[in-house]
């Protein structure tokens, strides 16, 4: 959820539906994917979806660090959670 200015609205983005095994370190791969996606001027709805993408990937792997998926990982899980 965030407040989107530009609208006047409150808005959500849901996170893609997984059966986690693991959920160390996702807010932290949240964070930092949420972190590259504003740096690269994503809209802060695209920046979102990479980032919650990112975190339910990390959640589908064991391991902290060693679980955090890839740019091309994430981007494939953003085109197939939601699709243009």
């Amino acid at each position: 959820w965030w407040h989107d200015r530009r609208a006047g609205c409150v808005r959500h983005v849901a996170a893609p539906k997984i059966k986690a095994v693991d959920t160390l370190a996702a807010g932290d791969v949240f964070h930092g994917a949420f972190a590259v996606g504003l740096a690269e001027a994503m809209p802060v709805e695209q920046a979102l979806r990479f980032a919650s993408a990112a975190a339910a990937l990390k959640c589908l792997r064991f391991g902290g660090r060693l679980g955090a998926p890839n740019r091309a990982e994430t981007l494939a899980m953003v085109a197939q959670t939601w699709p243009a």
